[in-house]
């Protein structure tokens, strides 16, 4: 089956500036991605676009990985990443060439090529897509509101009866939720053409343990990694 991979990554980021070529334990953040979606021997196409020459040499040094320069127009920093992969997707002959996508975030370094692998094997016709998933650390059941002028709780903002008013607490009696954590979102490319997202019609979860979903936004999230992988959790 022919598959296409899109890793986007940009040179700018607000919150944690340049991020994407920080050293992460032995190699750039962009790089695991980069490795693990090579590693899955899953895409017949790898696409690394990015706004920044040093992060398009990382892809250039990595054999079967396809550098493109990004347009301005989807470089900004309003720009959403679904823009430029229905940007990518519409282009001619790729209907024909390819018959899933897939998008990969830089921000989800320690999704591995075995998690790609088995997600895609998670994927059957009747499916529009899957991705990737990781449980919610706390009970979304005990989560409540802050009034940003009077400091006054609501717990009942998103559940009634809250938890916390009844008393029943006790998190292992709550149904689990999960997260999108970016590691991967793959679709029929057919589908994706049509619904422009990855989430519009029956879409699988592919769970993975929450330690291996970090997702790096803040110089926190990425101190976090790096002391996963130096204390040999990773």
């Amino acid at each position: 089956m022919n598959r296409l991979a899109i890793i986007p990554a940009r040179g700018g980021s607000k919150r944690l500036p340049r991020k994407n070529l920080l050293k992460l334990g032995d190699k750039p953040l962009v790089q695991h991605t980069i490795d693990a979606v090579v590693g899955s021997n899953c895409f017949t196409k790898i696409i690394l676009s990015s706004d920044d020459e040093a992060i398009l040499r990382i892809g250039e040094s990595i054999e079967g990985v396809t550098c493109e320069r990004r347009e301005d127009s989807l470089s900004g920093d309003k720009v959403k990443v679904i823009d430029l992969v229905k940007q990518i997707a519409a282009r001619d002959g790729y209907d024909q060439q390819f018959e899933q996508i897939g998008l990969f975030l830089p921000t989800c370094p320690f999704r591995s090529a075995a998690d790609i692998a088995a997600g895609i094997e998670l994927l059957t016709r009747d499916d529009y897509g899957v991705v990737s998933v990781n449980e919610l650390r706390d009970p979304i059941q005990l989560t409540l509101t802050v009034d940003p002028q009077t400091r006054l709780i609501d717990p009942e903002a998103v559940l009634r009866p809250s938890p916390l008013v009844t008393g029943e607490t006790r998190s292992q009696d709550f149904q689990p939720y999960f997260r999108v954590n970016g590691g991967f979102y793959i679709a029929w490319l057919d589908k994706f053409i049509v619904g422009g997202n990855f989430f519009k019609g029956p879409v699988k979860a592919y769970q993975m343990e929450s330690i291996r979903a970090v997702d790096i936004d803040h110089q926190s999230d990425f101190d976090y990694a790096n002391l996963l992988i130096e204390n040999g959790y990773i």
